[in-house]
Parts: C-alpha cells; structure tokens; sequence
C-alpha cells in the first residue's frame, strides 16, 4: 500500500556553519536580534491579516457569510480527513490493521469526494475481513472516480492509467463480494439539483447519482445551499431499482421593498393579487392603501422571490409590474398611474 503523500513546506538553514567564521560573541546578539525582528515581522502580518478578515466578515452579506462558513468547514474537514489518513498509515505500518482501517475510514467519511481515502479504506477493510466496509468503500471509489475520470483530458494519460487499475481492482473486488453480500443500485435525485448527495457519509453526486449498496436501511443526508438539510433513512432490497426523488425546503430569506407611486392618495397596493396589509406583520394604511407622498418610511420586508405587484386607483388605469426582491437588499417600485381619460384622448389621436 502506497502511503498517501502530503506536500509539507520545509526549510533548513546551515546556520552552524556561519560559526566557524564568526566568533560566538558577536554572531549571537546578531542571530538574537534577527530572529526577535523575524518574530516581530511574523506577529504584524498576522495581526494585518486578522483585521482584514474582520473588514471583510463586517462586509459580507448573510449570503456570503453563509458560503464563507461553509469553505471553512469544508477546509476544515479536509485537514482532519489528513490527519486521520496519515494515522491510519502509522497504524497500519505498525500492524494495526483494524485500527488503521477505523481511522481511514473515519478519514474517507469526513472527505468523501477523495477517491484515494475511499480507495484505501477499502483494501485495509479487506485486510480484517469486514466483508460490508470494504463492499461500500469500493462502491464509493466508482462513484469518486468515474467523475474524475470524465474531467480528464487527453494530456491525463498516466494518470488515467493508475485510476483505471485502481477501478479494475474495485470491479473484481465488487463482483467477488457480492457472492456473500445482497445488494441493490441506488439513484437519488434532488430538486433543485445543487444539492450535496451522501449515502452513509460516502459520495453519490451533486443533483443525482447512482450508487450500489448493501441491501438493508441505510441514512441519505441532503446538503443544499438556502435550504434546510435532508436526513432520511432509505430502505435498499436486492435488486431492486431504488430509486428516490428529495426536495429539500428552502429556508425563507427577505428582502426590502420601497413603493414610490403618482398620483399617491387612495391607491390600493396588491402582491400577487393580495392586498399588501396581509402580506406584512403591521398594516401600512386601512386596506393597503397609501396617502400622502405615497413613499413608505421604513421599507416593506418581504420573502425574497419573485412578486406581481399591481396598484389600483378608481379613475385610473391599473398598474402591475413582475419584481424580484432580492435576499439582504432593497428593490424600489417606482410608478406613474394613468387616468383612463387620458388613455382615450390619446387613443382618439
């Protein structure tokens, strides 16, 4: 088993050999003073760093911070899925087999897109005999690397040729397993089709995917940005098509609506056909009109999509326009109302 790599930047300075040359008295406050400006240097930067990313965080609308966190996260997992990975290789150099198997399990699941985790969780499965671990980490490895494999270009060659024996490898393993093993393809698609798809932690797809499993219960999570995340238990049979259609909820995000109307006295505001006090917390004005300047003093919160808004006036033709309010920001209706004689006169010309 080739043991998984990690470029660790290094650097190592001879500085022993500059004492040769200099005497000890003089070299030392020198390196002393070097390394206190070093430090100093270091400490500065990082104190830069940290108060630009405090502007930024005070910057960024929810949407933003919400994408932010969830890299971060992501970022974060990566590294532990790391960590796991090159303990479970100590392990496994040190003959801990079923310990080097948990650990790069626990690696593949936290990093499920990264075929190698899959890949070799399912030879130190099969090295301790767990018939079921190793079945569902080569499952996943076809999953993670028949994506890749689709992304790769014509200059790719040498690497299409390790992944394709990897993939042989998994084929011959799977067709052996299920000797011992009922199991069942399963296809899960989401509406809408951003969403994250995993099967017991491992990797099915983004929008849908096909995976095979044991057959049994099994935990599906949904993962979609602006909508609230899926946890379900599926039932798999053998042989059975398995097929699962998920719709997340979206979560309800709001935005600011700003109405600017002419002529503004007894104008009845509706959205969507509904008149605007129902569609508030606090009525604006008694059966959603407007008076005054027509120009509402604190903006109207409402969910952010798509509205039909419409004005109605007696006297006057009716006015309705198709907005979008936009999440965090403020959208403005402005609108000049037409009197229905003023239509006809101008029609009679």
């Amino acid at each position: 088993m080739n043991p998984v790599s990690h470029p660790i930047a290094t650097s190592l300075v001879a500085a022993a050999l500059v004492a040769v040359f200099v005497s000890p008295a003089v070299a030392q406050p020198k390196a002393d003073r070097a390394a206190m400006e070093a430090k100093k240097k270091a400490a500065d930067a990082k104190r830069a760093q940290i108060e630009r990313l405090r502007k930024a965080k005070a910057k960024e609308t929810s949407a933003q911070r919400e994408e932010r966190e969830r890299m971060e996260k992501k970022s974060r997992n990566s590294q532990a899925a790391l960590n796991k990975a090159q303990a479970a290789i100590g392990a496994a150099n040190r003959r801990k087999n079923k310990q080097a198997y948990e650990l790069m399990r626990e690696a593949w699941l936290l990093d499920p897109q990264n075929r190698d985790y899959a890949f070799l969780t399912a030879q130190l499965a099969g090295g301790v005999k767990n018939d079921q671990g190793e079945f569902a980490a080569y499952a996943s490895y076809l999953v993670v690397a028949k994506g890749l494999m689709s992304n790769l270009g014509p200059g790719d060659s040498d690497f299409k040729a390790i992944v394709n024996g990897r993939l042989t490898k998994a084929n011959e393993r799977l067709h052996v397993l299920r000797n011992n093993i009922t199991s069942g393809k399963v296809t899960i698609t989401t509406k809408p089709a951003s969403c994250d798809i995993t099967l017991d932690g491992a990797w099915v797809g983004q929008g849908s995917g096909v995976i095979e499993a044991v057959a049994g219960q099994h935990k599906v999570h949904v993962d979609c940005p602006g909508h609230y995340p899926i946890d379900q238990f599926l039932n798999v049979r053998g042989g059975d098509a398995n097929r699962h259609l998920l719709r997340p909820t979206p979560i309800p995000y709001f935005g600011w609506l700003v109405i600017n109307v002419k002529p503004a006295d007894g104008v009845t505001i509706f959205l969507d056909d509904v008149p605007i006090q129902n569609r508030m917390a606090a009525k604006p004005t008694k059966e959603g009109k407007i008076t005054g300047t027509g120009t509402k003093k604190d903006p109207i919160r409402l969910h952010a999509r798509k509205w039909i808004i419409r004005f109605k006036k007696p006297g006057f033709d009716r006015w309705h326009r198709r907005i979008t309010v936009t999440r965090d920001s403020i959208t403005s209706v402005n609108a000049v109302l037409e009197t229905m004689q003023d239509n006809v006169e101008t029609s009679g010309n």
